[in-house]
């Protein structure tokens, strides 16, 4: 049974966490803060600074502290992550999974924040939001800010038609919406905390890496057998907005052959191209909650239970 996390009102706290990469730009965290704001909710120490760790946000006491104090806090209502990056791996081994479970809240981030959505999800049935990091916000574009506002007022069962690529239809396809980025998940490989996928839509996307790096990715990640019985894939951006049209187009359409190719033996339903990654358009989507893809009408659906 899924987990609900209370909706967010007007007024209501968000606390910001910084559970992987150092912020260069330290302007950015104010204006996230600030565009929080104009959706109208309060940010929780809203002159909060990082000392950066090389780079980290924090060594891995403080960062691990900073989670559960803003969890355990109920004034707290919910949480957003700073940025990606890396770190999240190291901190999973020190995750309080009783106070998750005991105090469901919102947390949204994307990115490396992968690694703790994913090990939330698997150990606690909380639905944890994949969109924007605060740092991120003051890149993303209206319709992004506007269903990060929905997601966390509540509405993110609203269903998603955007104009996607249908790289393979089926017939529509239920399951639970897992992944995020590529990369992040891969590290979870191996260890005890790598997601149950069966019976999921999975959902990739990631940045900067090239061609070759993403064919052993993905190689890496189906040779596992730990996506053998996914019932979808969902395939966000595999690069950022700085990349030429063209050159993104190339870069996509390689990650959907692949994909394609590595599912031969097993046709699911296959999406490109979905407003899901490191662009200007990074649409919040609910992790954890059952969906359906329709191929008819491109539209993902979410439901509560």
């Amino acid at each position: 049974m899924i987990k609900l996390p209370s909706p967010l009102s007007a007024g209501d706290l968000i606390g910001v966490v910084a559970p992987a990469g150092y912020l260069k730009e330290h302007e950015r965290y104010h204006q996230g803060c600030e565009l929080l704001r104009q959706m109208g909710f309060q940010i929780y120490e809203s002159d909060k600074k990082w000392p950066g760790y090389g780079y980290l946000a924090d060594n891995d006491a403080a960062r691990i502290e900073e989670f559960h104090r803003l969890w355990q806090n109920p004034q707290v209502k919910a949480i957003i992550a700073l940025r990606g990056g890396f770190g999240c791996l190291r901190l999973l081994e020190h995750l309080d999974l009783e106070l998750l479970r005991a105090q469901p809240k919102i947390f949204v981030g994307f990115s490396d924040i992968t690694v703790l959505h994913n090990h939330i999800i698997d150990r606690t049935s909380t639905i944890c939001l994949h969109g924007p990091g605060l740092a991120t916000l003051t890149d993303s574009d209206q319709a992004s800010l506007d269903r990060l506002y929905h997601c966390l007022t509540g509405d993110w069962h609203h269903r998603l038609q955007e104009k996607i690529e249908i790289v393979r239809a089926a017939d529509p396809v239920t399951g639970t919406l897992l992944g995020g980025n590529l990369s992040s998940l891969i590290t979870l490989l191996g260890t005890p905390w790598f997601p149950r996928l069966t019976g999921s839509i999975l959902l990739l996307e990631d940045v900067n890496e090239p061609l070759y790096r993403l064919d052993r990715l993905l190689t890496q990640l189906w040779m596992s057998r730990e996506v053998n019985e996914i019932h979808g894939i969902i395939l966000g951006q595999f690069s950022d907005d700085t990349v030429e049209p063209v050159e993104k187009m190339r870069r996509n359409e390689f990650v959907w052959s692949r994909v394609a190719e590595l599912t031969s033996s097993k046709p699911v339903p296959i999406w490109g191209n979905f407003p899901v990654g490191h662009c200007r358009k990074n649409l919040t989507v609910p992790l954890g909650a059952p969906a359906t893809m329709n191929c008819d009408n491109g539209t993902l659906y979410f439901f509560e239970s």
